[in-house]
Formats: C-alpha cells, structure tokens, sequence
C-alpha cells in the first residue's frame, strides 16, 4: 500500500510541477507542502480555529441555507405561506436540495482554508521566532524578539 501511495504521491507531483507549480520540482517541498495540508485537514474540531474567533459574525463564514416561509400579511399570510408550502415548494424543492448541498460542500472548504491558515500561521511564527534566534545569537547579544512587539 505505501508503494501505490508513493507511485501516486510521485504521479501528482509531477502533474502540478508541469501545470506551473515549478516549487513542485523538488520533491522535499512537495512532501512539505502535503504534510503542512495533511496536518490541516485533520484538525476536525473547529472550536479549535482562531480565525472564526476574530470574525466579527459567525455569518460571516458559515452558510447557513434556511428555508422560512413567513408572511407579513396579517389576514391572508396563513393562506399564502399554505400555497406555497402545497405548492411552490414542491416544486422547487429540488432547486433547494441542490443550493443545500452547495451550500454544506462550501461550508467544508471554507473550514479546510480556515484550518490551513492557522497551519501556516503557526508555522510562520516558529520559523520567524528561529529567524530571531539565529539573528540574535549571530550579533552576540539579546534584542527584541519578533514575538515580544505587537
């Protein structure tokens, strides 16, 4: 199983490397980078991603496709929200299923970018905090560190 694995893993590769993805080339980064998305996509619990913590409305990145049928009519509402229940949603009920899995499959995606973020984020600051390191050690002396300023 691990050569198929490795036999894909190399077919792909080379794929995305003649589509323009030239970085592709060497295969360290290419493992890198499916590691770095591998870490990413496993992280399944999304009250542990920052980034819908510091949206301001949750609406902001969750698709949320309610069907509410409400009237403003105080007299005649019940009768038009019973028409269109018996029968304009049948009959676009199919236009809805297909929005609702949209909708779900774009909810997924936008976690999967949300949790690949993060991923490099963090990755972005251990790497600019060994940058620090290595440049204070290289000029002999402590200095403000990176992870100190905001």
């Amino acid at each position: 199983m691990a050569e198929v694995r490795a036999r894909v893993r190399a077919e792909v590769r080379v794929r995305l490397a003649r589509g323009g993805v030239r970085a592709f080339d060497d295969e360290a980064v290419f493992l890198a980078a499916e590691q770095l998305l591998a870490r990413a996509l496993e992280q399944r619990d999304r009250q542990q991603l920052l980034l819908p913590e510091l949206l301001e409305d949750e609406d902001d990145w969750r698709v949320n496709p309610a069907l509410r049928l409400e009237s403003h009519r105080p007299i005649a509402g019940r009768t038009i929200i019973w028409l269109k229940q018996k029968l304009l949603l049948p009959v676009t009920r199919w236009l809805y299923d297909y929005s609702r899995e949209n909708f779900a499959r774009q909810e997924r995606l936008n976690f999967a970018l949300m949790a690949c973020v993060q991923e490099l984020v963090v990755e972005n600051v251990r790497l600019a905090a060994r940058v620090d390191a290595l440049e204070h050690e290289r000029a002999g002396g402590p200095g403000p560190s990176r992870t100190d300023s905001t």
